[in-house]
């Protein structure tokens, strides 16, 4: 289901912990009750925010109808571990290609996790599998780290998915530095600049873009400088059909502007494998996108396939975002003073 855009800013804003609602009605500047009460509706009636009294906070397993999970073979772990957290649907061709086990290990696995009811067949032919509706994960939990058995069973090649969001930053991070390198700028730099996770976000509930650039052009018959901030919110495989994910990267055009998703993929076609639905949101949101296929080599493979339009955010949130992205490098800092001439 889609969200309005008042609903999507409003996802972006709260966390796993409770927050009052007067502050936030504030700071995303929705006039009246009436209205933000039925903002709020809409994210509690999407299952996506849990209301109490003045407080709400984004919803979890917990708040469901979850079970706790019988103990299960290596083999069926793997498999559920990559299948879509959030219940849609993953092409069987696609997930012998994550957990790299022989056919006849991959069907018992996948009769071990039928038998148990922790997955269903998806639609359309070629053993599509999903996550049973009791059997899923919270929005926002990780993938589990490899243990040693499963090392064995899932060498790294190419194709192969991280286990982590943050391990992608870094690959997108020296790619977009490369193409920084090839413009004619008078500054450009590109940084991670995500929440570290488990420390208190810098400002409330704000979520910063997991990747910003910073670029400034001048001409010497020019009267102005031109700055140009970017973001860049990046998932794994499993979130990329999340309609979360796209009102995550649209929360940050308030600091950019051109605000952009990047998804990992386990394929190198240009045909992208997104749901109908993703399309025509990454449009109304008016987000740029990218993707990233691991080449197995210890790089990636980066390509852009939308380019967002250019948007105007306020200059509170831009010094906000620029004062973070300088607050570790007071030389960084100073360069980019002296490109805008100050």
């Amino acid at each position: 289901m889609a969200l309005s855009r008042a609903a999507a800013r409003l996802y972006a804003e709260i966390g796993p912990t409770w927050s009052n609602c007067g502050p936030l009605q504030n700071r995303l500047k929705i006039r009246g009750d009436t209205q933000f009460a039925a903002v709020v509706e809409e994210l509690v009636t999407a299952g996506l925010a849990v209301l109490e009294g003045r407080r709400i906070r984004r919803a979890d397993a917990g708040d469901g109808n979850a079970r706790l999970q019988p103990e299960m073979s290596a083999d069926a772990q793997q498999i559920f571990d990559r299948l879509p957290p959030d219940g849609s649907a993953i092409g069987g061709l696609q997930l012998r290609g994550l957990v790299r086990l022989t056919n006849d290990r991959y069907r018992a696995a996948v009769e071990e996790l039928k038998a148990a009811g922790l997955v269903r067949p998806g639609r359309g032919r070629g053993g599509t599998l999903a996550r049973a509706d009791d059997a899923l994960q919270s929005p926002d939990a990780e993938v589990p780290a490899t243990s040693l058995d499963d090392a064995r069973l899932t060498p790294a090649g190419p194709g192969q998915l991280v286990h982590r969001e943050s391990e992608l930053y870094q690959p997108f991070v020296d790619w977009y530095r490369s193409d920084l390198d090839t413009r004619t700028l008078t500054f450009g730099h590109v940084r991670e600049t995500a929440t570290a996770r488990g420390r208190a976000r810098a400002s409330g509930q704000w979520s910063r873009p997991d990747v910003a650039a910073v670029e400034v052009w001048s001409s010497p018959l020019l009267p102005d400088v031109e700055l140009t901030i970017s973001s860049f919110e990046i998932k794994r495989a499993s979130e990329a059909n999340r309609l979360e994910s796209l009102y995550e990267a649209a929360a940050h055009g308030r600091w950019a502007h051109y605000p952009s998703l990047v998804v990992e993929t386990a394929s190198p076609e240009a045909e992208l494998a997104l749901r109908e639905d993703i399309w025509p949101e990454l449009d109304r949101l008016k987000l740029g996108l990218y993707t990233m296929y691991n080449l197995g080599d210890g790089t990636f493979q980066i390509e852009k396939h939308l380019f967002p339009p250019r948007q105007t955010p306020e200059l509170g949130y831009l010094d906000e975002l620029l004062e973070h992205f300088f607050s570790e490098d007071k030389a960084l800092r100073e360069k980019y003073q002296q490109a805008i001439g100050r």
